[in-house]
């Protein structure tokens, strides 16, 4: 491979541009490069191999392939990328793991599983080769896709700025970084094209069961056909604009609340109530999300109704509270206001669940309950996507009333998937969970016993068969995605 010719190609000369204005790598850094065999990942590949000699970067590349085993093929791209690494003379990591039994333990649907034992495995790999950045190949067309996704779920000015270039991966000091955020698509199917780089093919890329190759392949052909064909253009200026007023925002929030802060410890914090007053209201809500987050309280089991409520406590002043999820209480006491995690907190009272229906819990979280008709499409979407906090169980395979409470010590049900009963305790251990997260489990329970440990596994005796004709769809909302890991 020629790699002087290469390094003169204008597209690496876009992308070293881009590096040097946005990427802090320090010079002779150690840069894992995640590459899956496709053309996305073997064009960041191949730039950062031209540039690595520059005098000025001198990086040392790691490949890294995760094998996900989740389709036939996987095997044959794992050889693709380990003898594309020897060729191009670096070093290479190459795993295979059941992502498919992995996310069954961890209760994630297939997209969730793999996305966060992908990640696992790149920290993993970075640390063990003292790596300070791992690269991705995101790029401008994966950044339109998920500001539209996200815009379609619902999100707040935080989630329409898209995917971050840098970002730190999970709780570690190894950085994230995209070199290709700006680029398209095409110009790095191109590049490769230009340099005879060859790559692999992904069929279940064209799946549009799964929401973010519907939202590739129908939606945005659709809505540059008929509504605008520079939508591409709009959604990432939308997702400019929104990222840019979220740091001002934020900025703002930052001060104001170091303007309010009375006292503050790690379980509590007080805020003097005329500094809150004295915001605008939109800043006062950013000023609360910042004192929450002091607090370690996981910001998706906050609705923008929880919101409403703590500012009409700070407009009132009066001396009731608000319970928030999570054990959060936020109370008026005299000319302040009070946030306060309580060292032990039981995050429900027991309840009759309505079925169907819609059951709201004492901590300020909602249950709802849906009978379907089976449809076996719609069955197989969810087990594609897996919404996080909701299932499907088979209706007639429930005996009774439904009730939900907290987890009890001697709580055991058989996880669909695994090959036995087993505790609940040993059930929570085994996923690693974080101590706030265990504290958020439910247990939903028929006159049986237990027929979901939510929001993460149903019994299986309440599984979807052949014989199921209708379909209960339990849904917990406010906090459910909090046990799911890397964001």
């Amino acid at each position: 491979m020629k790699w002087d010719v290469i390094r003169s190609d204008p597209f690496v000369a876009q992308v070293a541009r881009f590096l040097d204005g946005n990427v802090p790598i320090a010079p002779a850094s150690t840069v894992v490069v995640a590459v899956s065999g496709g053309a996305d990942s073997v064009g960041l590949l191949g730039v950062m191999r031209a540039v690595q000699s520059d005098p000025r970067r001198g990086y040392r590349l790691i490949v890294a392939h995760l094998n996900h085993s989740l389709r036939a093929g996987s095997g044959e791209d794992a050889r693709f990328v380990e003898e594309l690494a020897r060729r191009w003379e670096l070093p290479c990591v190459v795993e295979s793991r059941d992502v498919r039994g992995e996310a069954g333990r961890l209760g994630l649907g297939i997209e969730q599983g793999a996305r966060k034992i992908r990640y696992e495995f790149l920290r993993e790999v970075a640390e063990t080769h003292s790596a300070g950045y791992v690269a991705l190949a995101h790029h401008r067309d994966d950044n339109v896709e998920t500001i539209l996704h996200r815009i379609i779920r619902g999100t707040h000015l935080r989630g329409l700025g898209g995917i971050p270039v840098v970002r730190a991966l999970g709780e570690s000091d190894v950085l994230v970084i995209r070199p290709l955020l700006r680029c398209t698509r095409g110009e790095i199917e191109s590049f490769c094209e230009r340099n005879g780089f060859s790559w692999r093919i992904d069929p279940t890329n064209a799946d549009v069961a799964f929401r973010r190759n519907y939202i590739r392949h129908e939606l945005l052909p659709l809505l540059r056909a008929h509504l605008n064909p520079r939508v591409d253009e709009a959604i990432l200026r939308l997702g400019e604009s929104g990222g840019e007023v979220e740091e001002f925002l934020s900025s703002l929030a930052q001060t104001a609340l170091q303007q309010a802060l009375v006292d503050s410890d790690p379980r509590r914090i007080v805020l003097d109530l005329a500094i809150l007053r004295a915001q605008p209201r939109l800043v006062t809500v950013y000023t609360l999300r910042a004192a929450l987050e002091r607090l370690a309280v996981p910001m998706r089991m906050m609705s923008t109704e929880r919101f409403d409520d703590l500012r009409g406590l700070i407009e009132s002043g009066a001396p009731s509270g608000v319970c928030l999820p999570g054990g959060v209480t936020v109370s008026s006491q005299g000319d302040r206001i009070v946030l306060e995690t309580p060292a032990n907190h039981t995050p429900t009272e027991a309840a009759v669940l309505q079925y169907p229906g819609t059951t709201c819990l004492s901590d300020g979280r909602e249950i709802v309950c849906e009978i379907r008709e089976m449809d076996t499409d719609q069955f197989n979407a969810h087990c594609a996507e897996h919404p996080p906090g909701v299932e499907l169980v088979d209706s007639d395979g429930i005996s009774g009333a439904l009730t939900v409470r907290p987890r009890r010590d001697g709580d055991a049900f058989v996880p669909l998937g695994a090959p036995g009963r087993q505790s609940v305790s040993n059930f929570l251990t085994n996923l690693k969970l974080l101590p706030y997260q265990r504290e958020q489990i439910l247990c939903i329970l028929d006159k049986l016993g237990i027929i979901y440990v939510a929001p993460l596994r149903i019994d299986d005796r309440v599984r979807i068969g052949e014989a199921t004709r209708r379909i209960l769809r339990i849904e917990l909302r406010g906090g459910a995605e909090s046990c799911h890991g890397y964001e």
